[in-house]
C-alpha cells in the first residue's frame, strides 16, 4: 500500500462530523443541523455555518470550494440520509419512478436544475433535496460534493450536467 492509498480521502472527517451529527440527539447537535439548514435560506451563503463544520474541511481547500461544501453541508441537514447509488440524476430517476403524479413538473424542475447559474444552485438543490427527501430517497453526498465544485460545475464541456441527464433520462452514464 502506497502513502496516498494510506490517507484518506480530503473530505472524510467532513462526512464523518455530518454523519456524527445526525446520529447523534442531543441538544448541541440538533442545533448545530438546524443552523447548517439555516445557511440554506438565506441570499447567497449564510457562513454562520462554518461554526458547525469549519474544524472538518480540509487543510488546503481552495476559497472556490468553500460554498460548495457549505452548500453540501446544508443539503445534508434537509435530508441526511446519506448512501445513495450514484449521480443526484440516479437518485432523481428513483423519485421520477415513486412518483404516481408529478413526474412532469419533476422534469421541469431538473431542467431548469441543469440550466443553473451556480448562484442558482443553493435555492434548486435545497427544493430538489427536500423533494427527495419527502421519498425518503438517500443522495450520494461524496458524489454531489465532487460534482457541485464550481470548477466541475462551470466546466466547458458541462460535464458534471450530461452525466445528471444521462443517468436521469436513461439509467447510465459513462
Amino acid at each position: 500500500m502506497t502513502e496516498t492509498e494510506a490517507r484518506p480521502p480530503p473530505h472524510k472527517d467532513f462526512f464523518d462530523h455530518l454523519i456524527t451529527l445526525r446520529k447523534r440527539d442531543t441538544g448541541p447537535d440538533r442545533a448545530a443541523m438546524a443552523r447548517l439548514r439555516r445557511s440554506l435560506g438565506v441570499e447567497g451563503m449564510d457562513y454562520s455555518a462554518l461554526m458547525v463544520v469549519g474544524v472538518h474541511l480540509p487543510a488546503d481547500l481552495p476559497d472556490r470550494d468553500l460554498d460548495t461544501y457549505l452548500l453540501v453541508a446544508g443539503l445534508f441537514a434537509l435530508h441526511p440520509d446519506p448512501g445513495g447509488a450514484g449521480s443526484l440524476g440516479k437518485a432523481l430517476q428513483q423519485l421520477r419512478k415513486a412518483l404516481s403524479v408529478g413526474a412532469e413538473s419533476l422534469d421541469r424542475r431538473f431542467a431548469a436544475l441543469l440550466d443553473s447559474d451556480w448562484e442558482d444552485l443553493p435555492y434548486r438543490l435545497r427544493q430538489i433535496v427536500q423533494l427527495l427527501e419527502s421519498k425518503k430517497v438517500p443522495v450520494n453526498y461524496t458524489i454531489l460534493l465532487g460534482h457541485l465544485k464550481k470548477k466541475a460545475w462551470e466546466s466547458e464541456d458541462h460535464w458534471v450536467q450530461r452525466r445528471w441527464a444521462r443517468d436521469y433520462w436513461t439509467g447510465t452514464s459513462n
